[in-house]
């Protein structure tokens, strides 16, 4: 039965087509299958680190509140003196004491290290301790040894500005209940001191990881490595908020990620063959679909159902509207308004981009024509991509609207660079920018090739990719690469536009770095031209943004 199905798939007239299909779906299920595998590992470990994560965490908050409640209730007796401890003192102690459920003494240290007042009683004979240092802010002691309690405590503790101090007794087997509660069976809990490792208070075999290069604790950290227990463990470090100079840590041994015989089962073999199947199907009606799409295309071009949108250029020092970015859509009859990346690739690969942009040059024109009389330096900028520098004809026609629109800029991605020695590109962008046209590198930072073109050619604009923008204030990283942008930009004399502004925090980033123009949500979306223009006509070219 089987030959004979192959017999006659042989036979049918579309088997040659389906086969090239059947064979990259083929590259692909075999990629997925060792993505999957990797990603079954990856998991199985990020669910071990997350699980620990959260206790760590959630622990670590849970302190830092009770931790804050305490710190508040020393605040409160900053109006209290050290050297007075009459009946009304002691009552104002014992209340802010009872208010309190971990606490169980309030002292007042005076300035020359004399325990002379708690919420207990007046000492007649001031008991010799420590002078209070010069630390104005919520500090820890201990573990201590309480005789009174039998048992052992810590205290938390400020300096009052006369230079006494103020003091509360926390009792350890309160935290110690605390630390059960998120520990893990096969591995330990603990808080401890963030510089030296110290524990103040554990549950389970406390150790250091070997070697413990891990200290001092200045931000969450995980740990996989052999502790000084002789076991593989996974920590996690979670710094206090309140008190930075104490860490939570859990841990728990190293699990077994997966096992061999885990890796592809017979099920898993019937699962891949199915994709593999589904792959071939979708290819090959893709392969129908990108083939009909030219006819979608065309008769889009007729019936002139390419529309323009335009995103502000805004000076941040002053909000004013220098310019736009002219971004295309699709206004399809049966499914809406589209995004140019539901269509572009197709209008490349079809050939009909270079057409397209011709009609989005024209009507630009014609909708901006007030605008651009009226401040001939007003920045608009066009995406442009590889078919229309090789296209001498597409070329001619940028030229030519050049003289209408004086402001033009030509947007293109680094991806449209790799090839840098590339000479069609290298002198279409002669030939354009010696005509007055200045060249744009959108998406600038994200690109694989080299950075020569910059100083090779002709180029006036970097426009910082909107990842780079998004990640301020949470991906150190991201925000280091677009400081070297900056930096590169300033020594090659280059403006930076950053795009994807959407949020305060990112301006007064961007502020800081001097980059001078902006783009993003923040200002305003992109908007049909319309629109556009009435928000002008009633404000002029200054945008308003919300206030931080």
């Amino acid at each position: 039965m089987t030959l004979h199905l192959m017999t006659s798939l042989t036979n049918l007239p579309r088997f040659n087509k389906i086969l090239p299909h059947a064979a990259i779906a083929l590259l692909i299920t075999v990629a997925i299958t060792i993505f999957f595998v990797y990603q079954q590992i990856e998991a199985r470990k990020q669910l071990q680190y997350s699980h620990l994560t959260l206790k760590a965490q959630q622990l670590s908050a849970w302190l830092d509140t009770n931790f804050s409640i305490i710190n508040n209730v020393l605040m409160e007796v900053e109006p209290l003196t050290a050297d007075t401890c009459d009946s009304e003192m002691l009552f104002e102690l014992r209340s802010l004491m009872f208010n309190v459920a971990p606490v169980v003494e309030i002292g007042m240290v005076n300035s020359a290290g004399e325990l002379i007042c708690t919420s207990w009683q007046r000492h007649h004979n001031a008991i010799k301790v420590n002078p209070p240092p010069d630390q104005y802010g919520l500090r820890f002691v201990g573990p201590l040894n309480v005789e009174y309690m039998q048992q052992p405590a810590f205290v938390l503790a400020r300096t009052l500005r006369d230079g006494s101090e103020v003091n509360a007794l926390v009792r350890i087997r309160w935290l110690k209940n605390q630390l059960k509660n998120y520990a893990s069976e096969l591995g330990f809990t603990a808080l401890i001191d963030s510089d030296t490792g110290n524990p103040i208070v554990t549950n389970g075999l406390y150790s250091h990881p070997k070697p413990a290069t891990h200290l001092p604790i200045d931000f969450d950290l995980i740990i996989q490595a052999y502790f000084q227990n002789n076991r593989e463990q996974i920590a996690v470090y979670s710094p206090l908020t309140t008190l930075p100079k104490l860490s939570i840590v859990i841990s728990d041994e190293k699990s077994i990620l997966i096992d061999n015989d885990e890796l592809i089962s017979p099920t898993g073999f019937l699962v891949l063959f199915i994709i593999w199947l589904a792959l071939t199907a979708v290819g090959y009606m893709l392969s129908n679909y990108l083939s009909d799409s030219r006819h979608q295309l065309k008769r889009a071009l007729k019936r002139d159902e390419f529309i323009n949108y335009y995103q502000p250029i805004v000076a941040h020092r002053d909000k004013k509207i220098m310019g736009v970015e002219v971004l295309m859509r699709w206004q399809h009859p049966v499914e809406g308004l589209k995004s140019p990346i539901t269509f572009i690739p197709e209008a490349i690969a079809t050939g009909y981009l270079n057409l397209m942009t011709s009609q989005q040059l024209a009507k630009c024109y014609t909708e901006l024509k007030h605008l651009i009389d009226k401040d001939p330096d007003f920045i608009v900028t066009i995406n442009i991509s590889a078919c229309h520098l090789l296209s001498q004809q597409a070329i001619t026609e940028f030229i030519r609207y050049k003289t209408r629109i004086p402001g033009l800029v030509l947007e293109v991605t680094e991806d449209v660079l790799i090839d840098e020695t590339n000479e069609s590109i290298q002198h279409a962008f002669i030939t354009l920018t010696q005509a007055g046209i200045h060249i744009a590198i959108d998406d600038f930072g994200t690109g694989y090739c080299g950075l020569s073109y910059l100083s090779q050619l002709p180029v006036t604009y970097l426009k910082a990719d909107k990842s780079f923008i998004a990640a301020i204030g949470t991906d150190g990283m991201h925000t280091h690469v677009l400081e070297m942008i900056v930096d590169l930009a300033q020594k090659l004399e280059l403006t930076v536009i950053a795009e994807g502004v959407e949020t305060t925090e990112q301006l007064d980033y961007l502020t800081q770095l001097k980059i001078e123009l902006h783009q993003g949500w923040l200002y305003s979306k992109a908007l049909p031209a319309k629109v556009l223009l009435e928000q002008i006509e009633q404000r002029g070219f200054t945008l308003s943004i919300p206030a931080s």
